[in-house]
């Protein structure tokens, strides 16, 4: 999940706890936690910031050194409006709008993936328009604007042309529609300039061992760019992608012989078939901030209550995840293993995260 964090960087200690004081109640897509029954929650990772109250207000709040530098291509507007009909009060409040950086750096051929989150009583009354100027949505012969009901996006891909060099304009707008009467509540612009080089490195500053779940870990990018200044990658996007999730410590002989016997868990992949979704849950695309850094959480948890009951033995439950992430389109920058543990006592949920060469 991309964060964005205030500068100066806080203490990765006080991140940590002010992200565990809320990890039980930030799941995955914004969910509460924990869901009863099995297979409430499905999705291991959150497609982007699902939700922030005011304990992380601080630690999540927007750069506005970010939003106001110059682009390495043209400068863009500023565009904000208020609904006119209802009063700033009551227009609906952002959650989170990603990319958080406005003037990314991209490659030709890189995905982009945009997600915008908004409350408000009455959702149904807006809709997000999205449009572009260079590139095309969902796939890199689709259209150049998508419309999408409600106040969630959710994951948007945006696509940058092959052949895009940085010449020409590489732009997307995002407009808050009130649908009654047509008129734009708020309008957000990305203005793309074209990665001149990559990062090759990837460092995670915490620990490999356990930590709560929701924990944050902070990535810094190297290396170090000859007869430069830092920050060395500022604006960069860096796209996530995830692997299929499994059981990562439980095999047949863990589970009740009535109860596999009964739905034919004979191998440890129909175990973890059984008990986890494989399926990840949506990605996003971060952008590297001015300490040549990015941020990412993993809250949430599928809900193991079945599989407990169905333990030979209390245990430890490993849910291990894959994650990757690429700067240079199809080139891996950084494999990692997210592991969600649930304690023996069955209620306690910790997390890992380690480097995978």
């Amino acid at each position: 999940m991309p964060l964005q964090l205030q500068h100066p960087t806080p203490s990765a200690a006080t991140r940590a706890s002010a992200v565990a004081a809320r990890a039980t109640t930030v799941g995955r897509r914004g969910l509460a936690l924990p869901a009863p029954g099995h297979g409430a929650l499905r999705n291991a990772e959150p497609a982007g910031l699902q939700a922030v109250d005011p304990t992380l207000a601080d630690l999540l709040a927007p750069q506005p050194d970010e939003a106001a530098e110059a682009a390495p291509t043209e400068a863009a507007p500023t565009e904000a409006t208020a609904d006119t009909a209802t009063g700033p009060l009551n227009a609906p409040a952002s959650t989170h709008i990603i990319p958080f950086d406005r003037r990314p750096l991209v490659a030709p051929g890189e995905r982009i993936i945009f997600n915008a989150n908004f409350t408000h009583a009455t959702p149904a009354a807006y809709r997000l328009d999205f449009s572009s100027t260079g590139g095309r949505f969902n796939n890199t012969a689709g259209p150049a604007s998508q419309s999408i009901a409600g106040l969630a996006s959710g994951n948007l891909d945006f696509f940058v042309p092959a052949a895009w060099d940085g010449s020409t304009t590489l732009r997307v707008k995002m407009k808050l529609v009130k649908v009654a009467n047509g008129s734009t509540v708020r309008t957000e612009s990305w203005h793309f300039g074209l990665k001149t080089h990559y990062p090759t490195t990837m460092v995670q500053q915490e620990t490999s061992g356990e930590r709560a779940l929701g924990s944050v870990y902070s990535y810094k990018l190297g290396p170090a760019l000859p007869r430069k200044r830092a920050p060395h990658y500022k604006h960069t996007t860096v796209l996530e992608r995830f692997g299929a999730q499994t059981l990562g410590n439980i095999g047949v002989a863990d589970i009740k012989q009535p109860y596999r016997q009964a739905h034919g868990l004979t191998t440890a992949a129909a175990v973890s078939a059984h008990f986890v979704d494989p399926g990840s849950g949506g990605n996003g695309t971060f952008t590297v901030d001015q300490h040549d850094q990015i941020y990412d959480m993993h809250g949430g948890h599928d809900n193991l209550a079945t599989l407990v009951a169905q333990l030979v033995a209390p245990k430890a439950v490993d849910v291990v995840l894959p994650q990757f992430y690429e700067a240079q389109p199809g080139v891996t920058l950084g494999s990692y293993l997210v592991t969600r543990r649930l304690l023996a006592d069955g209620t306690t949920w910790k997390l890992l995260k380690v480097a995978v060469p």
